[in-house]
């Protein structure tokens, strides 16, 4: 009763400007100050009364429209077909668009893996050891020098070094129904016994180990062969055998001379009944090959554990002949099968989440290692008082249920729905990746960390909210390892007083109040070994286990929570209704009809003298009607306002009146249509003006500014043309915002089609629309044409215009790779000047590209008006194809991915080199800026802007370097500072010439000459090199011996001013010369065909599977003499045997490239044998098959390697390129302080201009 009643206000206040009598007592407020000497009947009777209550009706009218709501407002005629996109051409973004990021944090991470359907829980860390490799940094001569080995003479400066930035993901897999969990190595089979005593129920655990590492080729084979499905596995695996079966991993109870026969077997096997047992398998399996032929190969499985549960009547009915039966089941139900489907699952399921990963990676950051959560399982034993009337098996099946609850707690989606009514605030909702299942919380991500210690307090907390639980006594926790044996030394531990560290009883199996658990595992609960025994008044009870498992079950069909890919994902999208707001009636037509005014006019006998004053009255009152209209006009095109249509050239909208609007409208006016209207209204400059204003709003609601650039570009164009082009850059901005927004900190995906054009890193977008570049998209459809593909592309922007169009043909290994060829080729045409041709036709001009033989390989696909118009559009394309060709180059990509990897140059000179430290991998990027341009090659402030706009995109904990790289080729040029250097020699050391030294003028002759003779040499054998990559000493060689053969002293007309020994000297200096030129001459290009080609070849490794040193760790764990030999050792013997053959692969690799020699023209490969050392003992033929597993690994690793070297070296000696007769500030290593020379003798020299 104390609910306020909804009642009905007696009156409403209306707004002011709506309340017709408040209007009205406002105008006659202002006639009486401006004219109450003259005016002093306010009365209804009066005619300029009568004329402001029309004029207030109409403002209420106005007023009454602008109230509209927002939504009606934007709302088109006819509505949208998107209903996603209610109001298109709106910079209004959804809040899955705007409000969600690339992940970046590892929560961000864990949400987006989470979502996959094969993944139920994640972690992701950043990962501190080494995750693939290290090296060392040391002081050689005062410079900083990496390398796999560790000098003995620089002991106390060497350190060891591993790359910061990578992380590691662990997986808990979803269970499967049939399979069961995908995380562990263990596959679980009821088999039932018929016997004479009855039928008998047999549960068996097979734990497999973990392969695929010690022989990696045949792992794949065996999960690689046609058995993706269950129909079709059949006939695939061609028999299992069962080699060996003991206790113990040595023991065999077919060779063992104690058991003679099947009932000694027997016997054995009934003795060690609760025992886990060996086994080894041998499977011989087919595999269909790509074409068609299959291939037989046998894979070898030891030691995989066995263990049986049976009560003593089964123990008693079992042989080792059924076992065996049971385990060489080569059929689909078979232990072997089963364990190779659960295999595949488990790697398509990991697979999903590197695609994952990898697609959503963050710049100079990396995914090392995706593997599945380590399992332990711990079994619970405890005694539980119950209540009388409790029933047992649905307790047993509670506080099953709520032990896994603890160990492993589920996460949870939440609906979007159920967030909104739960209060939780938009912006935290979608704080995060998208997900296509719901949203995760971060207190659910919190609860189901990883686990470092499990408490028996915490388990009886839950277990005494369980109803009908009494007391829960004697509980105690036990932890198993992989093969299924007890872990002792992780229980109860005491603590050291001094560093509070725990202090673990190596005997101590069972944990009566702490359990802790393994790094990196997670902990499950072990049912089989698990005992719980229900006392009800004193007296025990045990459930029956098979009710107790199927209530089991219901709990967790109850708990689940399905994620559901179909729930709401985003706001709803505000559908409006269309309003008419720019309907017009007359003001005039309001009047009373004795005023004449109006539809009906007056009457005809009225006098001229009547008409006259009636039209006087119309057209004074047309100002009114056209203030009104425009004001209704104005309202209409609200969406107009903030349109971002490129099209769009007016701010201030006008009515049109006609005289079907407004009768005699023709007799008033004289030429005041539209056009006029419009141009008294809004001129261009004022256009301009406030149409970068509503886009200044429209950027700052996402805290975004252009106002540097828009006065760098007035600075730059003139003030007109700036705001024009400021039009333009702002649209292509806003509506790309909700990708480069969420993108700006996201690298490009290396795995898939890193050459790909729709492949790139968020920051070279956002940075690239920030500097005005046009934002186009390569849209292109490909059709195969005998042995090669026809590529049909476009330019397009983001409304749909075509800037370019046309076709070419290209040989490529499919079609991705010939798109990808296709935008490279275009790129690279348009990136010389002599690309467009302008052609002039009947009706006007035609922008045409043409390849490098002048064929057509596209053209706009309209005429322009003038050449002026064409050619700016050409300027543009070639600014934006010069653009798209900038590299973000991420130094982490670049780490050695294994030992004897190529390795970064560390330190070097100059304004363009990443040195200084011993990390030139961490947190490090570097931009390959297209140096050549003209705005950036001329325009010192427009290249400063850029750098300034790079440094504050680039993510705070990077540091970027920026490079303007040039891509001049070589160009003959008579006053290349070599001809001075060349005059200077002769007139110094030039032999007499008929008893006179050679004067200036000969010398500088026959400098010229000499040049001209080496220039023509270095032509002809430059012309199909100009792209290859020369190390500095081999070059310096190479072009020795060219010279040698080509250029001759006794050809030359100055043989006489020069000996031998002078001629030596003309030759070092010609070679020094060109070398340089070679080396820094298309250093873009050059370094771009290096990236790319490194990137094909890096792409074809997933490093995160090669794991060398597991798998030479793998190899000693296998053939360890010892068993009690510790991790540590084996793990110290693996690094040994890496650092040894790695570091031979590296010098091996280091001479082949002094040697200046292309891969493909490498020496063999031949390092020293492996060695094991002396601290462990292993069996016969170790250090043979670990060095037959390194060759063929590092076989492999060959091209990549040899790409990284190129791609590194060349990255290493990229240089800044300054304008013309300008100096830098060479110790700042960047841009600052120029000095132009204008045309000063020092600075006055031609560019080096030509790409050829």
């Amino acid at each position: 009763m104390n609910e306020k009643p909804t009642t009905i206000a007696r009156s409403s206040a209306l707004p002011l400007t709506q309340d017709f009598y408040h209007l009205r007592r406002q105008g006659v407020g202002f006639i009486e100050q401006m004219g109450s000497r003259l005016w002093t009947d306010y009365n209804t009777h009066d005619p300029g009364i009568t004329i402001l209550e029309a004029l207030c009706y109409a403002l209420t009218d106005l007023s009454y429209r602008v109230g509209w709501d927002i939504k009606d407002l934007l709302a088109l005629e006819k509505p949208s077909a998107d209903l996603a996109d209610a109001f298109p051409g709106q910079a209004f973004f959804s809040a899955r668009e705007i409000l969600t990021v690339n992940p970046t944090t590892p929560d961000d991470f864990r949400r987006l893996l989470i979502d996959l359907d094969k993944v139920r829980n994640a972690w992701v860390a950043g990962k501190e050891c080494p995750c693939e490799t290290s090296y060392y940094a040391c002081c050689e001569e005062d410079q900083l020098r990496l390398s796999y080995h560790r000098p003995s003479d620089a002991e106390r400066s060497a350190k060891q070094v591993t790359p910061l930035g990578l992380y590691e993901a662990r997986l808990e897999l979803e269970a499967d129904v049939e399979l069961g969990d995908l995380n562990d190595l263990k596959i679980e089979q009821d088999v039932v016994i018929a016997a004479a005593d009855g039928v008998h129920q047999i549960s068996m655990e097979l734990r497999f180990p973990r392969m695929g590492l010690a022989d990696g080729r045949l792992w794949d084979l065996f999960l690689g062969s046609k058995q993706a499905e269950p129909e079709d596995r059949s006939g695939v695996i061609a028999a299992v055998t069962l080699l060996r079966l003991g206790a113990t991993k040595t023991f065999d109870v077919f060779s063992a001379a104690s058991l003679p026969d099947e009932q000694a077997r027997d016997a054995y096997l009934r003795a060690h009944w609760r025992d886990v047992l060996f086994v080894d398998l041998a499977i011989e399996f087919t595999v269909t090959l790509s074409d068609q032929s299959t291939l037989s190969q046998e894979l070898y499985i030891d030691n995989a554990a066995l263990r049986v549960f049976g009560g003593d009547a089964a123990r008693g009915a079992t042989s080792i002949q059924l076992v065996t039966s049971w385990l060489e089941d080569a059929s689909a139900g078979g232990f072997v099968a089963r364990y190779r489907h659960k295999a595949r699952a488990a790697r398509r399921a990991v697979n999903s989440a590197k695609a994952v990963l990898h697609a959503h990676r963050n710049l100079g950051e990396d995914f090392c290692r995706v593997e599945p959560i380590g399992i332990e399982e711990v079994a619970v034993c405890a005694e539980v008082e119950v209540l009388t009337d409790a029933d047992i098996e649905s307790v047993q099946a509670r506080i099953w249920f709520e032990i896994e609850q603890y160990f492993n707690p589920a996460i949870r989606f939440n609906s979007l729905p159920a967030l909104l009514a739960a209060g939780e605030r938009v912006e935290e909702i979608f704080n995060g990746p998208q997900l296509d299942n719901g949203f995760i919380q971060a207190q659910d991500l919190d609860a189901s960390a990883l686990k470092t210690a499990l408490r028996t307090s915490d388990i009886i907390n839950r277990l005494m909210d369980i109803e009908g639980v009494m007391a829960v006594n004697r509980l105690l926790l036990t932890k198993y390892d992989a093969e299924g044996n007890v872990v002792p030394g992780a229980a109860d531990p005491l603590w050291d007083a001094v560093d509070g560290k725990p202090i673990f009883d190596a005997n101590k199996v069972s944990a009566a109040w702490l359990l802790f658990v393994s790094q990196q595992r997670q902990p499950r609960l072990y049912r089989k070994l698990s005992r719980f025994l229900f006392y009800k008044n004193g007296l025990p009870f045990v459930p029956r286990m098979d009710e107790a498992e199927d209530s089991l079950q219901q709990l967790h069909g109850a708990a689940e929570r399905p994620k559901n890919p179909f729930a709401a994902k985003d706001l709803d999208i505000p559908q409006g209704s269309f309003k008419q707001a720019d309907e017009y009636y007359p003001l005039q037509c309001s009047f009373p009809q004795a005023y004449g005014i109006g539809a009906e006019g007056l009457p005809a006998h009225v006098s001229p003298e009547r008409r006259a004053q009636a039209r006087q009255l119309k057209a004074y009152l047309m100002v009114f009607e056209q203030l009104l209209g425009n004001a209704l006009a104005q309202l209409a095109h609200t969406a107009d306002l903030f349109s971002l249509d490129p099209e769009l050239r007016r701010t201030y909208f006008v009515k049109e009146f006609s005289e079907a609007l407004i009768p005699g409208f023709d007799e008033l006016t004289a030429g005041l249509d539209k056009a006029a209207v419009e141009a008294i209204s809004e001129s261009d400059a004022e256009f301009r003006q406030r149409r970068n204003r509503f886009l200044d709003h429209l950027l700052a609601r996402f805290g975004e500014q252009f106002s540097e650039y828009a006065l760098l570009l007035g600075r730059l164009d003139g003030r007109q043309l700036a705001l024009e082009r400021l039009i333009k850059d702002k649209i292509a901005f806003l509506k790309a915002y909700p990708q480069i927004s969420h993108d700006r900190g996201k690298a490009f995906n290396y795995r898939l089609d890193p050459c790909s054009p729709a492949n790139y890193p968020g920051i070279k977008k956002r940075i690239s629309l920030l500097l005005g570049y046009p934002d186009l998209e390569f849209v292109s459809t490909v059709e195969h044409v005998g042995a090669d593909y026809r590529v049909e592309f476009a330019l397009r922007d983001r409304s749909m215009g075509i800037w370019l169009e046309g076709g070419l043909t290209l040989t490529a290994a499919d079609e991705a790779a010939a798109k990808a060829l296709a935008y490279e080729v275009l790129t690279q045409r348009l990136s010389r000047a002599d690309a467009c041709t302008i052609d002039e036709e009947e009706d006007g001009f035609r922008l045409i590209l043409n390849d490098l033989a002048d064929a057509e390989l596209g053209r706009h696909p309209d005429l322009f008006a003038a050449r002026s118009l064409a050619q700016a559009l050409c300027d543009e394309l070639l600014a934006w194809a010069a653009n798209e060709r900038c590299i973000v180059v991420e130094h982490l990509l670049l780490r050695p991915k294994f030992p004897g990897d190529a390795l970064y140059p560390a330190c070097a000179d100059g304004a363009c080199r990443t040195c200084g430290d011993e990390d030139p991998y961490s947190f490090r990027i570097t931009f390959v800026m297209p140096g050549w341009t003209t705005a950036y090659k001329d325009n010192m402030d427009l290249r400063r802007f850029a750098e300034r706009s790079i440094q504050q995109e680039t993510p705070a904990h990077l540091l970027g370097k920026t490079c303007w790289v040039g891509n001049d080729g070589f160009v003959e040029n008579p006053c290349a500072e070599v001809v001075d250097q060349l005059a200077a020699l002769l007139i110094a050391t030039s032999a007499p010439s008929e008893g006179v030294e050679a004067g200036d003028s000969e010398a500088c002759a026959c400098a010229l000459e000499i040049y001209h003779e080496f220039s023509r040499a270095f032509v002809a054998w430059y012309e199909n090199r100009a792209h290859d990559h020369f190390q500095s000493a081999a070059l310096g060689a190479r072009l020795q011996a060219e010279f040698a053969s080509q250029v001759r002293l006794a050809d030359s007309d100055c043989a006489a001013l020069m000996e031998d020994p002078l001629w030596s000297e003309v030759e070092a200096l010609m070679v020094a010369h060109f070398r340089q030129v070679v080396l820094h001459g298309l250093q873009f290009e050059r370094f771009e065909g290096a990236w790319r080609r490194w990137l094909q070849a890096n792409a074809r490794f997933d490093w995160a599977e090669e794991r060398l040193h597991e798998r030479v760790a793998a190899i000693l764990r296998a053939r360890l003499l010892d068993a009690s030999a510790s991790a540590d050792a084996l793990h110290g013997c693996a690094v040994a045997i890496l650092r040894q053959y790695g570091s031979a692969f590296y010098d091996w690799m280091a001479d082949n490239l002094a040697q200046g020699r292309e891969v493909d023209e490498f020496t063999a490969f031949a390092p020293g044998a492996v060695s094991l050392g002396a601290e462990l003992g292993f069996t016969p033929g170790t250090a043979v098959a670990i060095g037959e597993m390194l060759k063929e690994r590092y076989a492999g690793y060959r091209e990549v390697s040899y790409r990284l070297w190129v791609v590194g070296q060349l990255l290493g000696n990229l240089r800044n390129i300054y304008p013309g007769a300008t100096l830098h500030d060479c110790d700042d290593g960047s841009d600052r302080n120029p000095v132009r020379l204008d045309n000063t003798a020092l600075g006055n020299y031609p560019l080096r201009g030509s790409l050829s």
